[in-house]
This record gives C-alpha cells, structure tokens and sequence, in this order.
C-alpha cells in the first residue's frame, strides 16, 4: 500500500487512514452478520 501510494505521489500517511477505516468497517460487519447466522440458526431449532 504505501509503495502504491508513493508511486502515486499521495503522502501514504494521510491515505492509509481511510483504507484502515473501510478495512475496519468491512471486518465487523462480517462478524456481526456471523453472530447473527448463528443467533438465527439457535433461535430456529
């Protein structure tokens, strides 16, 4: 990512920010749609 960046001449320390935050974000709304599945699926039975 930061050679990308510098390749592109963005400061990779002002880019990086928003790529963590979307990684951030991506990551939890997958494990909270895990614990959902499986809160469904026990409620279910």
């Amino acid at each position: 990512m930061p050679l990308l960046m510098h390749r592109l001449k963005i400061d990779p320390a002002v880019a990086s920010g928003p790529f963590i935050t979307t990684i951030n974000d991506i990551i939890s709304i997958l494990i909270y749609f895990g614990i959902a599945t499986a809160f469904m699926s026990y409620l279910t039975k």
